[in-house]
């Protein structure tokens, strides 16, 4: 099944046209848009992620990494990354940030992978100087914040004083995989 209907009158004239509407085809798929011409978004991986996984992006950037993800509910970012970080060396759920915090701080070996929903926190401004304090006392450790109120996936530096990324909610196996991938890259890159 296609993602993106492009034979339809509505979708034709809301999109680019030639390489730069499949462009904007990819860039809204991986940014969790819906295309609403006349199309019905499945919400289920084009490939086998089981065996696919971290694979098509890059599998030496996580095989020694423990990813914490801080989430109350068991469900869908567990069940994500646990598809796509097959070869991460392990995958934790936490309840709260500061025992996420707390476990990475007692394993300073460990290579921490931080991705925390964001949504589940009900200070903001609290959830914001944590963030900031996590930044400066570990700043090895790449943070992905992820969120329903963000308008898309932003997997720049931009945010970068609180998180090495972030991420939109409900997200894709393939979003949710760039988003590690680009926290651990502009992670590297920040402290260089």
């Amino acid at each position: 099944m296609s993602l993106v209907k492009i034979n339809t009158p509505a979708s034709k004239l809301n999109k680019p046209t030639g390489l730069r509407g499949v462009f904007h085809d990819i860039r809204c798929w991986v940014d969790g848009e819906v295309i609403t011409g006349n199309q019905t978004y499945v919400d289920q991986p084009l490939f086998d992620t089981a065996t696919a996984s971290f694979d098509l992006i890059a599998p030496e950037l996580i095989e020694d990494s423990a990813i914490y993800i801080v989430d109350q509910t068991v469900g869908t970012l567990y069940q994500k990354i646990s598809n796509v970080a097959v070869t991460a060396n392990s995958v934790k759920t936490f309840a709260s940030f500061k025992d996420a915090v707390e476990t990475a701080v007692k394993n300073p070996h460990d290579n921490v992978v931080l991705v925390l929903n964001i949504d589940l926190i009900a200070d903001m401004h609290d959830t914001v100087e944590q963030l900031i304090a996590v930044k400066v006392a570990l700043p090895d450790v790449p943070v992905i914040i992820c969120s329903r109120t963000f308008s898309k996936n932003n997997f720049s530096l931009q945010r970068r004083a609180i998180a090495d990324a972030s991420l939109r909610l409900p997200c894709t196996d393939v979003s949710i995989a760039l988003a590690i991938e680009s926290g651990l890259l502009n992670n590297k890159s920040r402290r260089s």
